[in-house]
């Protein structure tokens, strides 16, 4: 796959199927017609909602923050399969970045893409112009074809949900998505005790093609996004 790169970092290893100990996995998952499958849990975002009062962040480009540190932790999110002319390759990508949904006009949606860095302050202040400017797109284009290095992202402000599905071109995309959805105060401790304090928690889904992700991997992903949001940034 040509790396048409909006951005110029894009370091990346190829896999040997040979010596690749997920290789059996990938064997098994491959031609699946559903090959992807899907988690949905409840993160606790309590230190990002002091920062939006203390300190006037913005829950939204936190919580992309700690998102993307995650996704950057674990190798197996950063993998990806190429079929170029016939030929297979399986690559890790040295760094991930996020393409998300942006509001705009008519209650539409457009894409934005937003290099990951991992300096807080750097990348919150290039979130903020990067998104100001998608919301002033007219049309839904996407500027992502041609290459790998993505994490398709939505967030639901309007919506608690429980679960989520995401459509997927078809059993060869192997990009994962990711949708959070609003962040609601916790009542209760997870004990069942009335809470002595303001918490916060937000629902997080995460999907991923089976043949380089799984179950395991998935909560290395949630048990790093829970230690990112807690001792953000």
């Amino acid at each position: 796959m040509p790396q048409t790169a909006l951005f110029s970092e894009q370091d990346e290893r190829v896999i040997d199927l040979a010596t690749w100990p997920r290789q059996s996995q990938y064997a098994m998952f491959k031609d699946f017609g559903s090959p992807h499958f899907s988690i949905t849990t409840r993160v606790d975002v309590t230190e990002i909602m002091k920062a939006k009062q203390s300190r006037d962040v913005s829950p939204f480009t936190a919580m992309l923050f700690c998102i993307m540190q995650a996704f950057n932790a674990v190798p197996e999110l950063r993998t990806r399969f190429r079929n170029t002319d016939g030929q297979l390759s399986i690559i890790e990508h040295n760094k991930v970045h996020s393409s998300i949904t942006v509001p705009i006009e008519d209650d539409r949606f457009a894409f934005c893409e937003i290099p990951y860095s991992a300096d807080w302050q750097a990348f919150n202040k290039n979130c903020q112009s990067v998104i100001t400017a998608g919301k002033e797109q007219k049309e839904l284009d996407d500027k992502t074809i041609g290459t790998d290095y993505w994490i398709f992202m939505s967030c639901l402000p309007w919506l608690d949900f429980t679960d989520m599905q995401h459509p997927l071109k078809g059993p060869d995309d192997c990009v994962p998505r990711l949708a959070w959805g609003k962040f609601v105060p916790r009542i209760t401790q997870s004990d069942g005790a009335p809470s002595d304090q303001e918490n916060w928690d937000v629902a997080v889904n995460l999907t991923a093609h089976h043949a380089l992700v799984d179950g395991v991997h998935m909560a290395h992903f949630f048990q790093k996004l829970e230690e990112n949001c807690r001792n953000f940034p």
